[in-house]
C-alpha cells in the first residue's frame, strides 16, 4: 500500500460534512501531525483529482481561503485502516503494555497490532521513528527476568480477569518445597522483570504475594474470588505492601550529601519531607515520614557514604551493624 494512498485516506477522514469546511492549510497541518510531509499544492491537486473521480467533495470558493467539505447528501465514507497516530499508539501498547493485558484482550488486539506495524512501515517521517526513540528502564542493577510457564500465566491472567479462583502448585522460597494452594487473585504488579500476584489463599483474609515464575502448575476454578472488604491495590502499594513492610510509618532524620540531596529535592521521600540548607561540609538534613520497610534499608545501604542515619536510633543501629559486618568481609 503506497504512502500516497494512505495520505489521501487520512485527508479524506479530516474533511467535514456540509456546512462545516476545512482549508488546505488546515489539512496540511493535520497531515503533518500524522507524519505525512506534503505541500499545499499536492493537497490541492489531490482534492481536485478525488472530486473528479466520484468522491462527493465540494469546494466553497465564495471567500478566501477556500474551504473543502463533503456534500450535504454525500454517502458516508468508511475507509478501512487506521491513522498513523492510532497505529503508533497500538505499536507502543504492544511494546510496553502487552504484559499488563489479559490473554483474551491481547488476542483480540493482535490484528490491530499487525495492521499498525504494516502501516508504520510505509508511514514517512517522525511517526514511524518514534517507537525507536522511547524506552523504559529500571534504576537498579539490571537482572535477567525469570521465565514463567506460559500456560500458568494464561490461567492466572484469566482467573484475575474473570474474578475466579484457581489452584496452583507453588515452590516456596523459604524451603524450596512445592505446596498446593487455592488462590484468590486480587492484582498483578510488575517490578524489575518479576510478576507478583497479590492474593489471598484458601479462606484466609491475609494478603500475600506470590511470584508467578515459582508456580509449576495452575488449574482454573469456577469459584468466585473472595475479595477482602475494602481492598484496594493502589492503597496496598502506597502503604508499602510490596516493599516488605516491617512495621508502621516512622519519622526518619538523615544527613545526606548535597548531590543526593539534589535528587531528593526533585523526587522526595514523602509529601512531608523537609530539607535544610547544606552545611559547610556539604551535608543536608532531610526529615520525612516513610513506611518502615526492607526497601528503605536497601535504599539507605545503596547510598553508601552519601547518607548517614540520625534517627530513629533503632534504624541507625541496624544500618551501622550491617555496614560493620559488610566491612569485615573486606580485611586488609
Amino acid at each position: 500500500m503506497s504512502s500516497t494512498l494512505l495520505r489521501q485516506w487520512a485527508m479524506l477522514r479530516m474533511i467535514p460534512r456540509h456546512p462545516r469546511k476545512i482549508t488546505v492549510s488546515e489539512l496540511k497541518h493535520g497531515l503533518e501531525e500524522q507524519g505525512y510531509e506534503t505541500t499545499a499544492r499536492t493537497i490541492q491537486r489531490d482534492l481536485q483529482a478525488l472530486s473528479g473521480q466520484g468522491f462527493a467533495l465540494v469546494v466553497d470558493d465564495r471567500s478566501r481561503p477556500h474551504g473543502w467539505q463533503w456534500a450535504r447528501d454525500a454517502r458516508i465514507l468508511d475507509v478501512p485502516g487506521m491513522e498513523p497516530q492510532t497505529a503508533l499508539a497500538f505499536k507502543l501498547a504492544q511494546q510496553f503494555l502487552a504484559p499488563l493485558m489479559a490473554p483474551a484482550t491481547l488476542q483480540a488486539l493482535t490484528p490491530y497490532f499487525r495492521q499498525a506495524g504494516e502501516l508504520l512501515k510505509v508511514t514517512p517521517g517522525s511517526v514511524r521513528r518514534w517507537p525507536k526513540k522511547v524506552r523504559t528502564v529500571t534504576r537498579g542493577q539490571s537482572l535477567i527476568a525469570p521465565e514463567g510457564d506460559p500456560e500458568v500465566l494464561r490461567v492466572v491472567y484469566e482467573a484475575l480477569f474473570q474474578d475466579r479462583q484457581f489452584e496452583t502448585r507453588y515452590r516456596r522460597r523459604k524451603d524450596n518445597l512445592e505446596k498446593e494452594y487455592v488462590v484468590n487473585p486480587l492484582g498483578l504488579v510488575f517490578r524489575d522483570g518479576v510478576i507478583y500476584l497479590i492474593c489471598t489463599l484458601f479462606d484466609y483474609t491475609d494478603i500475600v504475594q506470590m511470584v508467578l515464575h515459582r508456580m509449576t502448575d495452575a488449574t482454573p476454578l469456577q469459584t468466585p474470588v473472595r475479595r477482602p472488604r475494602g481492598f484496594d491495590l493502589d492503597s496496598y502499594l502506597q502503604d508499602g505492601g510490596l516493599d516488605f513492610r516491617l512495621g508502621e510509618e516512622i519519622s526518619v532524620c538523615l544527613d545526606v550529601h548535597r548531590d543526593t540531596a539534589h535528587h531528593l529535592g526533585e523526587t522526595p521521600l514523602s509529601r512531608d519531607q523537609r530539607m535544610s540548607a547544606p552545611d559547610a561540609e556539604g551535608w543536608v538534613t532531610v526529615r520525612a515520614t516513610v513506611p518502615d520497610t526492607s526497601q528503605l534499608r536497601w535504599w539507605i545501604l545503596g547510598l553508601g557514604a552519601q547518607v548517614r542515619v540520625r534517627t530513629p536510633k533503632r534504624l541507625r543501629t541496624e544500618i551501622r551493624n550491617t555496614l560493620r559486618n559488610a566491612a569485615a568481609l573486606y580485611p586488609d
